[in-house]
């Protein structure tokens, strides 16, 4: 995945976690997650990797129920 990938999903999935008024490229860089020039860091990289492997599981889950 480019880094352009993994900038894109990490800014969205950081929307989910921020107030509408708060700007969600300053709170992925607060939490780490992209470096000044909005590039992935290591930790957004294993946070994106982490969302990805959770993917079947919650397929999984929604079939058993």
């Amino acid at each position: 995945m480019s880094n352009d990938d993994l900038a894109s999903r990490i800014l969205g999935f950081t929307r989910f976690l921020v107030h509408a008024a708060d700007r969600v490229d300053h709170a992925a860089l607060g939490r780490g997650w992209l470096d000044h020039e909005g590039q992935p860091t290591q930790e957004g990289r294993e946070l994106i990797e982490a969302l990805l492997g959770q993917d079947t599981a919650r397929s999984a889950y929604r079939l058993a129920c």
